[in-house]
């Protein structure tokens, strides 16, 4: 298995002082920041911006998962990728162009990534592996945090991780949504190496930050060795 990457869900982090952080999460040792907008009609809810991500990119150099959890992702591409993002991970069931949209993302020297809900099945997105660096599968409904974590995507992920080895692709698995102490083991398992870590995974394992990503970090690389 590859070294599980801890990257912290950025709306869950305290947004009144998002540039601190920022700081911290990157001297605290994670792999990489996970940034969600949605505009409120793909699902019910708002959240962050290519703005605010641009006001945050000067703080560290991390690599920026931008996932764009719009009702029109290919229209924001070209701003995303000004804004920092690193990786642009396009969700799928809004995306009907989606070869086209992730050789745009490709040709601003960007890595395509892809979103995909619970309810859409690996069978959809199959013939699209080979040009995209990243698929972020969701283990609860998109929207709000506090949701059960959907145990069938274990099936969903460890059937990725079959067809990635057996084409002998560079392409991580990410997962998002519930991501903690009590589905880190379920998900690494399956076959899972980046975990979004958002209020249950990260920002209340600890009072102070750095701990509490030493604290994941530590229980991560236990289950990852056996």
């Amino acid at each position: 298995m590859n070294d599980i990457k801890i990257c912290p869900s950025m709306i869950c982090a305290d947004l009144s002082q998002l540039s601190q952080q920022v700081k911290t999460l990157d001297d605290a040792g994670v792999d990489m920041l996970h940034w969600d907008i949605m505009d409120g009609v793909f699902v019910h809810n708002f959240c962050l911006t290519p703005d605010i991500i641009a006001a945050c990119r000067p703080f560290t150099t991390l690599t920026f998962d931008v996932h764009v959890a719009l009702i029109d992702p290919p229209s924001f591409i070209t701003e995303i990728a000004d804004a920092g993002a690193d990786i642009i991970s396009l969700q799928f069931e809004t995306t009907p162009h989606i070869f086209r949209a992730v050789q745009t993302i490709h040709k601003l020297g960007k890595k395509a990534g892809i979103v995909v809900n619970p309810i859409t099945p690996l069978s959809q997105f199959e013939s699209l592996l080979y040009d995209i660096q990243m698929v972020t599968i969701m283990t609860v409904d998109l929207g709000f945090a506090g949701q059960n974590f959907i145990f069938p995507m274990l099936d969903k992920i460890q059937n990725l991780r079959s067809i990635i080895e057996n084409r002998n692709l560079e392409l991580d698995i990410q997962v998002d949504g519930q991501i903690n102490s009590k589905t880190y083991f379920d998900v690494i398992k399956a076959g899972a190496n980046v975990l979004v870590v958002g209020t249950s995974g990260l920002f209340t394992v600890h009072e102070d930050l750095k701990t509490a990503v030493q604290i994941v970090r530590n229980t991560i690389n236990t289950i990852n060795e056996n």
